[in-house]
């Protein structure tokens, strides 16, 4: 018999423990598959590790949301005809940030970050 553990640390970069980020997890657990799942957490960790081995000031739980939801476009549920998949993503976001009362601002950050693909312009909006 296997057993799976999941990973909770790396060095010393941890998922953030709050309530929007365990419904973040949950919502795109249940939307997207296994696999880009992974990989949204693993964007979450490495993006993290950067910022520390930086020595930069970064919000955590915004990172960690922008990394869940930057794939999401790529769902059929989440998916528009009009937009690239990173905008979807950003959208997607944005929607989930304003049900949880999420201030403007930090909505914005997000939206941007992913919007603008989720590369350099990820690190130097959401990592200050």
């Amino acid at each position: 018999m296997s057993t799976t553990t999941e990973i909770t640390s790396i060095s010393g970069v941890t998922i953030p423990d709050s309530k929007l980020a365990r419904e973040a997890t949950e919502l795109v657990r249940d939307t997207e598959p296994t696999l880009l799942f992974n990989h949204s957490t693993r964007v979450y960790y490495f993006a993290a590790l950067a910022g520390k081995r930086l020595e930069l000031s970064f919000d955590s739980e915004l990172l960690y949301i922008g990394a869940m939801f930057h794939d999401m476009g790529l769902t059929p549920n989440y998916s528009s005809k009009s937009d690239r998949f990173e905008v979807d993503g950003a959208n997607s976001a944005r929607e989930f940030l304003r049900r949880q009362n999420v201030s403007p601002h930090e909505i914005d950050i997000v939206w941007t970050a992913i919007a603008l693909t989720l590369r350099r312009e990820f690190h130097s909006t959401c990592i200050q």
